[in-house]
C-alpha cells in the first residue's frame, strides 16, 4: 500500500494520475494514521476532500437568493431616486426661470406705471399753456417754460408733439417758436415729427427760425428736406445768411458743393 501511494504521489505531481487515482489519494490521507514521511503531502489532499465535501445549506442558499434577488428592486429605487432628483431640480430650474420672466415684467410695468405717473404733471402743464385758448392768456416766458417741460418727460404721445408743431408754427413770439424747434428735434423719432419740421421750414419766415430749423434737419439727417434748402438757397428774396445756410445744409444731406447762384 505504501508503494502505491507513493508511486501515485509520483504520478500525481508529474500530472499523470487519473481522477480515479487522485480519489484514492484523498481517501488515503483521509486516514487517522499517516506514514510520517508522507504527511507532508497530507495537508493538500485532506483540503481537497473537505472542499469537495463543502456544501452551502439549503438556509445559506435561501438567504443567498433573497439578498440577490432583493437587490433589484435596490437598483430601481435608486435609479427612481435619481430620476425624482433629476425631475425636481429641472422642475424648479423652470419655476426659477418663469418667476424671474414674471419679476421682470412686474418690474417693467412698476416701472412703466411710475414714470407715466411722473409725467402726468407737466404733460397736463404743458397742454393748458400751450392750447390755443391759453395762448392769449400766457406769456412768453409761461409759454417757454411750459415747452422746457417736455425735457422731463420720459415718454410723449401724439398730443404732446402736436402741440409742439402748433407751436413752432403758429405763436407770436419767435423765442417760443426756437423753443419749440429745439425741443421737436428730441422726439425726431416720434410719428410726424420729422415731416412736420420739413413743412415747418416751408411757412417760417423768421430767419432765426429758418437757421434752427436748417440746423436740426441736418442734425438727423432727414434727406427729405433737400429740396426746400434747395428752394431758400435759391431764394433771392430770402436772407443772404439764411441762404448760405440752406446751401450748406443741402451740400451735407446730399453731398452737393455748389454755391448758391
Amino acid at each position: 500500500m505504501k508503494q502505491d501511494i507513493e508511486k501515485l504521489l509520483e504520478k500525481y505531481y508529474d500530472g499523470d494520475t487519473t481522477l480515479a487515482e487522485e480519489k484514492q489519494l484523498r481517501q488515503f490521507f483521509q486516514q487517522e494514521t499517516i506514514p510520517e514521511h508522507l504527511l507532508s503531502h497530507a495537508d493538500q489532499f485532506r483540503y481537497f476532500a473537505d472542499a469537495r465535501n463543502e456544501h452551502p445549506s439549503a438556509g445559506f442558499n435561501a438567504r443567498l437568493a433573497e439578498k440577490l434577488s432583493a437587490s433589484e428592486p435596490g437598483r430601481v429605487r435608486s435609479l427612481t431616486s435619481w430620476i425624482m432628483r433629476i425631475a425636481a431640480s429641472v422642475t424648479l430650474l423652470f419655476l426659477g426661470f418663469g418667476a424671474g420672466r414674471l419679476y421682470d415684467q412686474w418690474r417693467q410695468s412698476s416701472h412703466q406705471l411710475a414714470a407715466n405717473a411722473q409725467d402726468e404733471a407737466p404733460m397736463q402743464a404743458m397742454k393748458k399753456v400751450l392750447s390755443f385758448s391759453e395762448m392769449p392768456k400766457t406769456s412768453a416766458s409761461e409759454r417757454i417754460q411750459a415747452v422746457q417741460q417736455s425735457y422731463e418727460l420720459n415718454k410723449v404721445d401724439n398730443d404732446i408733439t402736436q402741440l409742439l408743431v402748433n407751436t413752432l408754427n403758429f405763436d407770436a413770439n419767435v423765442n417760443v417758436r426756437l423753443a419749440a424747434c429745439e425741443a421737436l428735434a428730441r422726439f425726431e423719432n416720434e410719428p410726424g415729427v420729422r415731416e412736420a419740421l420739413i413743412q415747418s421750414l416751408k411757412i417760417q419766415t423768421d430767419p432765426n427760425v429758418q437757421l434752427t430749423l436748417i440746423d436740426v434737419l441736418v442734425a438727423i439727417k432727414e434727406k427729405r428736406a433737400a429740396d426746400e434748402m434747395k428752394r431758400l438757397a435759391h431764394n433771392q428774396e430770402t436772407l443772404d445768411i439764411v441762404r448760405t445756410k440752406a446751401q450748406e445744409g443741402l451740400n451735407q444731406l446730399i453731398g452737393e458743393h455748389r454755391s448758391p447762384s
